[in-house]
């Protein structure tokens, strides 16, 4: 049976980058609190994916590509995605504001200009104190920096593991995360079931293993696959599917983000629902 997992320095908007298995799978400091202990705006916001869904910059509003958002992990600690690159940043969290200081953060490029310039923007604002307040619920976050820029947020429940068709996206090598190759898109994913198995699309080849779920980490069996001969890109995202998909792998959910991080640190990120 699966079991969900509820899984003032000076100011940088990239740092070094931290290995993306880092990123996704740190463990919790001693300090940091219980889910739902820390509230912003009246907000209880720790343990909850707050997804990013507009700025608006000098009367302008951007909607926010897809995977944006933010993570309060605790009250000095907020984690999360500019729009293409993650980051995990120390921060002075209250009920009326939010301050990140010093952040690491992943070094993947991002081919959309529209995406690089909200990235910036994003990572830009977050580096001031920001006011806050809540709304709907408790349900909305909106971000008030200095210069009056506004950050809007929305609660969003962590998808299911199992169940949900889980699409390869990124891969983790070299300590940094890079985009799946265009010709490989789509072709890699990952499908739990509820009697403990998982099927896969590799890339290439397909297949299925027994897969235990327990302590925020999944232990695969020998994956039994197909075995037609992989060339090219499709052959490199299907090495790295095979490492990660070998033995005791971490796993962290993130909104609709999938993180499998192997023994080795090879990682990929798979999103529900495409």
């Amino acid at each position: 049976m699966f079991t969900q997992r509820t899984p003032r320095a000076p100011r940088l908007l990239l740092l070094a980058a931290l290995p993306v298995a880092a990123l996704g799978t740190v463990t919790a400091c001693g300090n940091e609190k219980a889910p739902g202990s820390v509230k912003v705006g009246g907000a209880p916001v720790t343990g909850v994916h707050w997804t990013v869904r507009s700025m608006t910059v000098d009367g302008t509003t951007t909607k926010a590509p897809s995977g944006a958002y933010l993570e309060f992990v605790s009250d000095d600690r907020v984690r999360g995605n500019y729009g293409c690159n993650r980051f995990d940043a120390r921060a002075t969290v209250t009920d009326a504001s939010v301050d990140l200081g010093r952040s690491t953060a992943t070094e993947m490029y991002c081919e959309d200009g529209k995406q690089r310039a909200f990235e910036k923007s994003l990572a830009h604002a977050l580096a001031a104190e920001n006011t806050v307040k809540s709304s709907g619920d408790h349900a909305r976050l909106t971000l008030t920096g200095p210069d009056g820029a506004t950050i809007s947020l929305v609660k969003q429940r962590d998808a299911r593991l199992v169940g949900t068709r889980w699409t390869v996206t990124e891969l983790g090598a070299d300590d940094v995360a890079q985009a799946l190759p265009k010709a490989a898109e789509g072709r890699a994913r990952l499908v739990f079931a509820k009697d403990g198995t998982v099927s896969a699309r590799l890339g290439c080849n397909s297949g299925d293993a027994k897969a235990t779920v327990a302590d925020g980490h999944i232990t695969f069996g020998p994956l039994t696959s197909t075995k037609m001969g992989c060339v090219g890109e499709a052959s490199d995202v299907e090495q790295t599917m095979r490492t990660v998909l070998k033995g005791r792998t971490t796993y962290d959910i993130q909104g609709d983000a999938l993180i499998l991080t192997g023994a080795d640190g090879t990682a990929i990120t798979l999103t529900a629902g495409t």
